[in-house]
């Protein structure tokens, strides 16, 4: 919720400096009339038009299924098990964790996940268990 509302400050901020902006330009063209004899009440109605309200906030979205699991091993033996026992590779379990609302500032987090799964006594200690070929994982309870 932090980092909406810093969007939505950064969002007004933008807006007031925006704002400034177009009385700016107004006046530049209000001199540019004055010095080529236009009408400026008539240009003024055809140039300005009246500014869209903003739209309504939108509500914020539904957190996901992993948005408050307790670690990377936690979240993945969640998806692990509601995929039914079907092996997924490091990718298919970070991408559904992203999808799902886990938090992560891993510049490459299916690697991390990866790292992570590959530590098999503590993968195993939520019941994450590696294929024989090492490549794909399960839940096992």
């Amino acid at each position: 919720m932090e980092s909406v509302a810093q969007a939505l400050e950064g969002l007004r901020e933008d807006e007031r400096r925006l704002s400034a902006e177009l009385t700016g330009v107004r006046r530049a063209i209000a001199a540019l009339e004055k010095v080529m004899g236009i009408e400026p009440a008539a240009a003024a109605a055809e140039t300005t038009a009246p500014l869209p309200s903003p739209a309504p906030p939108s509500p914020p979205p539904e957190p996901g299924p992993y948005a408050e699991c307790d670690g990377v091993y936690n979240a993945a033996a969640e998806y692990l098990a509601s995929v039914g026992g079907e092996p997924k590779t490091a990718r298919e379990i970070a991408e559904a964790l992203r999808a799902g609302g886990f938090p992560t500032r891993a510049s490459d987090f299916t690697a991390s996940v990866r790292t992570m799964l590959h530590r098999d006594l503590s993968a195993r200690d939520y019941g994450i268990c590696p294929t024989e070929n090492g490549n794909r994982w399960f839940f096992r309870p």
